[in-house]
C-alpha cells in the first residue's frame, strides 16, 4: 500500500464535538481532598484502564481546582456511577442537586463514593500534558465493585444500560 502524504486540514470544533459524542462512555466522579482535608469530586467521562499488570488507569483533566489538588497530592479516587446516580453526575459537574448527599469512604488514603457501582483508589505514576488536558496515569492501590447497571453518556445525553450484572457485591477487593 502506498500512502502519499496529505496535508492536515482544520477540523471544525462543533463537528468534532458532535462526532466524538457518538462514543458511549460511562460516567465517573474523580475525587481528592480539598485544601481543608475534605472530599471534593468532579464528574468525568474520560477514565480508562491502561494495564492489568500492574493495575493502571488514567483520567484526563483540564486545569482547575481538582487538577491542582491531584497534581499536588499525587493521588485520586474514581467512583463509577450506576444508572440510578444521574443526580450525582449533575451535582459534581457544577450543578449542585439539593437531594444529593454524597457519602464518602476511604479504603486507604483517597475518598470514593460509598454507593458507587465501582471504585478505585489511585497513586499517580505519570503526568502527560496533551494540549489543554493533563493525563493522570495512576497505579490502582485499592478497588471494589457492586452489582448494577452503569450510567452512560451518549450523544450529549444520559442513558441507562439494561442491568445484566452478575450478582456480586465486592466492596473491598
Amino acid at each position: 500500500m502506498n500512502l502519499a502524504p496529505v496535508a492536515d486540514v482544520a477540523v471544525d470544533a462543533l463537528r468534532f464535538r458532535t462526532s466524538v459524542s457518538r462514543f458511549a462512555t460511562g460516567i465517573a466522579i474523580v475525587s481528592c481532598l480539598d485544601e481543608h482535608g475534605q472530599p471534593q469530586g468532579m464528574t468525568i467521562s474520560s477514565f480508562t484502564s491502561i494495564s492489568l499488570e500492574p493495575p493502571t488507569v488514567l483520567v484526563s483533566l483540564r486545569p482547575g481546582r481538582t487538577h491542582a489538588r491531584i497534581r499536588q497530592q499525587g493521588r485520586y479516587g474514581v467512583s463509577i456511577l450506576s444508572a440510578e446516580q444521574e443526580a450525582w453526575s449533575r451535582h459534581f459537574s457544577g450543578h449542585p442537586q439539593p437531594e444529593v448527599a454524597p457519602a464518602w469512604e476511604t479504603a486507604a488514603r483517597v475518598p470514593v463514593l460509598r454507593d458507587a457501582l465501582a471504585w478505585f483508589e489511585c497513586r499517580v505514576d505519570e503526568l502527560l500534558q496533551v494540549h489543554d488536558h493533563t493525563l493522570f496515569v495512576a497505579r490502582v492501590t485499592a478497588c471494589g465493585h457492586a452489582s448494577g447497571a452503569p450510567l452512560m453518556f451518549f450523544a450529549s445525553s444520559y442513558h441507562r444500560a439494561v442491568d445484566r450484572s452478575i450478582n456480586t457485591q465486592d466492596r473491598r477487593a
